[in-house]
């Protein structure tokens, strides 16, 4: 039935998923130069405020003398960083509270005290045992006590200097490649001239061979001579060229071009990614002990993992709206949402473009690659794409088609799911047309899935229970049909659809978190994963593939291997913060993952390499007297335990030093529980004046994407405090009975004097308190669901409202509209005329919007301040849009001396959507049309 065998792989590759780190969290200006990292594994960063160095958690700035810019960094063989400027190289130390210190290692000035200018220095080389510094005008060899051994001056022409295996290799322009022996002398390499006018930007060295990096193509580095790889001017790089370079794990090259883009050769030098970066050029590539790979140029700090497993078709491709299906089919992929039907093609040059097809209205909900074409169903019908454009409509009933799915057993026929009707279609001659349709009879579809045995349809019922057809595939005929109730043991819940999946060739229903399996006769209660690992397993949709068995819901995704029982979480980053929306394997045997903001494609070919063992540890840990003066305490505390003084609180910050975001720590603490607390992101604890006597806490860390550290533990002693003296807490304690006991005497008789005045004032006023809170709950009533100022319906009514108008327009397939309103520059108006005319023009404008809106099947609401919401089932966002404009239009000409900007969004909702996404899409429009001039109306986009 597919067009391409399941074991096919396509070359059309997203974005791998990229961890950026904005100026804001890394506190310098966006121009970076270099990175390197210490044995610790702490990224160390050049940049234009000084050297930056990243431990996982914080960043922190060390400032060079002059406070000049960091533009090189490296490191020795012992892990040494050593960090250059203008005028400037040292080696990066430390002080006995942690804190960097930068130690200078310029020559002096011969017979002065002084160092020598060095200008800018450029490239720190590490080279075996010696370090080399290249500055604008010399080149400096360090040895491994840091002294300097030789000095070599440079030309105004030399360019970058590289390691090899053939020696200490230079470039000089308009000469070429040359080689520096020992005596500092520079010798030309044969062949070498190519480069006389070409910059080098990087030779990579391996055990095999040694590859030259130049801005437009490839060049092998031998011991006698330099040899082309490919063609000259590579035709990837298009009219870009490369700026920067380094070698991947698996032996691909990476390469950061002028132009801002991240290119990957395969080992063959083939070009297998290309992933936009920024909009500035990529300075210099890094790969850290996590085998990430770090951006650094201009803009923001980049981190990708490459080779990547998952990738990402997005807004970069062209692909937009919110994705509903996605299928591979005729050498290309296939996107079907909310932006209708998008066609995406492999392109060597450029990063791949989508095109839009306005083959149909509206939205795209299904697709299925077929020998006898692409079936697509839409909102308005189905249709199939042949061997030639235009494709050919084969229902045209205005009936949404929103599943596809095959028949099992059958290559021949599929199911269409649509609003009111199963049509089953049949491939005849070589075509698809429709064999039977077979009517939706007081069913709203939740889901369906194809069952085990051959022609079975299963369908769950968002106001019923759930039911099994049983189709002759031959005539498409229902030959049965079983509704399962409490009696085949599912139960009934309220307001409580089940939802059904396959796995493992059985299906299940899950009913309020609980699962259920059919045994061929009758559903038995279940109890297992993935079930019971998910928070919300009433949106849990499953695949199964060549490359594991994936279950999701909205917010959560497990994975369980090949041959294997265990279920993994996989985490994707902050750039998926938006939910997902479905996942299916493609014709061509990928498995796709639809979200809120693209589509993840996962490649299991590409091997992640091993990654290293991690280790939880302190940032830093001390004692804090009740004055505020703080003592540090051992970091480790394995052989005699810390002392913390009697009364001091002990402050601790968890370390785990990884270059993955989002660590998360948990801690138990022995001798006060047994319990584990919380996995939380927050490193800082403090564990307030305990009580003398011995402890150890025990501190658990992981990263987001689950790799688990190795626990610390940590013991320490608190000294008591005179309080906690044995003899002298028996003496206070002798005291303290004998106080007590004349105390309780006396409150006693004291309490019974007072109870009795009390108890008759209170009686006194039972009657009259009864009767004010009566009235007071009525006027309660009558204000919960009313704004005050204006008199209309106030936020309470409008996110009750929401969520009606969202299901009813769910289960009735119609699309809801939402218009958020913002009085314009309205704080302005206030300062001018004062909050008393302010409150009047809000009122005039709840009166202008309520003779704009129909209260019979509209909602006027207060959003808060100054700002109105408007909900509007049935419309689409064209007519929306129209209703926003005469909202503009009215105000403006009511003479108010205000305007108002309004933001639109409409959507079919999804079981799968949170309603309120529609009102955040809506006021994301909103504050685009405030940037973009105001008095406008803004369509949400995304």
């Amino acid at each position: 039935m597919t067009a391409n065998p399941a074991s096919a792989a396509t070359e059309l590759r997203g974005v791998p998923l990229l961890d950026r780190y904005s100026t804001e969290s890394v506190g310098a200006p966006p121009r970076f130069y270099g990175a390197t990292q210490d044995n610790d594994g702490r990224l160390y960063v050049a940049n234009q405020q000084g050297m930056l160095r990243y431990d996982g958690d914080r960043w922190v700035l060390l400032a060079l003398p002059g406070k000049e810019a960091a533009t090189s960094v490296g490191r020795d063989l012992q892990g040494r960083i050593y960090v250059g400027g203008f005028d400037a190289f040292g080696r990066v130390d430390y002080d006995s509270e942690g804190n960097m210190q930068f130690t200078d290692l310029r020559p002096s000035r011969e017979g002065d005290v002084r160092a020598e200018h060095v200008a800018n220095v450029w490239q720190i080389i590490e080279d075996n045992a010696l370090v080399h510094i290249r500055t604008e005008t010399a080149l400096y060899t360090l040895n491994g006590d840091d002294r300097i051994i030789r000095t070599i001056q440079l030309p105004q022409t030399a360019r970058l200097f590289f390691a090899t295996p053939f020696g200490l290799i230079g470039r000089i322009d308009g000469r070429g490649l040359v080689r520096v022996n020992d005596d500092g002398e520079m010798h030309d390499i044969a062949d070498g001239s190519v480069f006389a006018e070409q910059g080098v930007v990087e030779i990579i060295n391996s055990s095999q061979q040694s590859i030259i990096v130049a801005e437009r193509g490839f060049y092998q580095l031998q011991k006698q001579d330099i040899q082309l790889i490919g063609d000259s001017n590579r035709a990837e790089y298009g009219s870009d060229r490369a700026n920067s370079a380094v070698a991947l794990s698996d032996g691909s090259i990476a390469v950061g071009t002028v132009n801002g883009e991240l290119l990957r050769f395969d080992p063959a030098l083939i070009l297998r990614e290309r992933v936009p970066i920024n909009d500035g050029s990529i300075e210099a590539l890094h790969i850290d002990a996590e085998n990430g790979l770090w951006a650094l140029g201009e803009g923001e700090l980049v981190r990708v993992r490459l080779p990547a497993q998952w990738t990402k078709y997005s807004a970069l491709h062209h692909v937009t709206g919110t994705i509903y299906d996605v299928e591979w089919h005729n050498g290309g992929l296939w996107f079907a949402g909310s932006a209708g039907l998008q066609h995406l093609t492999a392109d060597t040059t450029q990063l791949p473009k989508a095109q839009h097809l306005q083959w149909f209205d509206y939205e795209g909900y299904a697709l299925q690659s077929t020998s006898a074409g692409l079936v697509v169903g839409h909102r308005s019908g189905l249709l199939v794409l042949e061997h030639a454009q235009p494709p050919r409509s084969i229902i045209r009933t205005e009936e949404a088609i929103q599943w596809l799915l095959p028949v099992t057993g059958r290559l021949d026929r599929i199911f269409a799911i649509g609003e009111r009707n199963v049509y089953m279609l049949a491939q005849l001659q070589g075509r698809w047309s429709v064999l039977s349709a077979t009517p939706l009879v007081n069913i709203s579809t939740n889901n369906v899935i194809s069952g085990i045995e051959a022609g079975e349809l299963w369908l769950s019922d968002t106001r019923n229970v759930p039911q099994r057809w049983q189709f002759d595939p031959d005539s498409g005929d229902v030959v049965k049909r079983t509704i399962f109730t409490t009696e085949t043991g599912l139960p009934q819940h309220e307001g409580k659809a089940a939802l059904l999946f396959k796995l493992d060739d059985r299906i299940h229903a899950v009913i309020d978190k609980l699962d259920f399996v059919f045994d061929g006769v009758r559903f038995m209660p279940a109890r297992g994963a993935p079930v019971t690992l998910l928070e919300h397993p009433d949106d849990l949709q499953t695949v199964e593939s060549p490359v594991g068995t994936f279950a999701l819901t909205w917010n959560e995704i497990l994975r369980r291997a090949p041959g294997s029982k265990r279920w993994d979480r996989l985490y994707f980053g902050a750039g998926i913060d938006r939910g997902f929306v479905g996942m299916r394997l493609g014709s061509d045997g990928i498995v796709r993952l639809n979200t809120w903001t693209g589509v993840l494609q996962f490649d299991s070919t590409q091997v992640q390499p091993p990654e290293p063992m991690l280790f939880a540890g302190f940032a830093s840990i001390g004692a804090r007297s009740a004055q505020g003066a703080f003592t540090a305490l051992p970091a480790n505390a394995d052989r005699s335990p810390a002392i913390v003084p009697a009364g001091n609180s002990l402050e601790m910050r968890f370390g785990l030093i990884t270059m993955e975001p989002g660590a998360e720590f948990r801690y138990r603490l022995h001798g006060v529980t047994t319990d584990w607390s919380t996995w939380r992101t927050d490193r800082a604890l403090t564990l307030r004046s305990p009580a003398g006597g011995d402890y150890s806490i025990e501190v658990q860390a992981r990263t987001q994407s689950g790799r688990e550290a190795s626990p610390l533990f940590y013991r320490f002693t608190v000294q008591p405090t005179w309080s906690e003296i044995a003899w002298v807490r028996a003496i206070l304690a002798a005291l303290g009975l004998l106080v007590l006991a004349a105390m309780v005497h006396w409150v006693a008789w004291w309490r019974t004097q007072r109870l009795q005045l009390a108890t008759r004032r209170l009686e006194e006023s039972i009657g009259e308190r009864t009767q004010e809170l009566e009235v007071a709950n009525r006027k309660l009533a009558d204000l919960v669901t009313e704004d005050s100022l204006t008199g209309i319906a106030n936020r309470r009514a409008l996110d009750a409202g929401l969520i009606r108008e969202w299901h009813r327009c769910l289960d009735q397939r119609r699309p809801v509209a939402a218009l958020m309103i913002d009085v314009d520059h309205f704080k302005r108006y206030n300062d001018q005329y004062g909050h008393l005319e302010g409150d009047l023009v809000l009122k005039q404008i709840a009166n202008l919007l309520t003779q704009l809106h129909n209260p019979s099947r509209e909602l006027l609401a207060r959003f808060g301040g100054e700002e109105f919401a408007l909900l509007l089932p049935g419309l689409h966002i064209e007519e929306a849009q129209m209703r926003a404009r005469e909202v503009c239009k009215a105000i403006a000409e009511a003479k108010l001396e205000v305007t108002v900007s309004v933001g639109v969004a409409a959507q079919v909702p999804s079981p799968l959507d949170d309603p309120h996404i529609l009102l955040r899409r809506a006021d994301a429009a909103l504050y685009r049309a405030k940037r973009n001039g105001r008095n406008r109306v803004e369509i949400a986009n995304d």
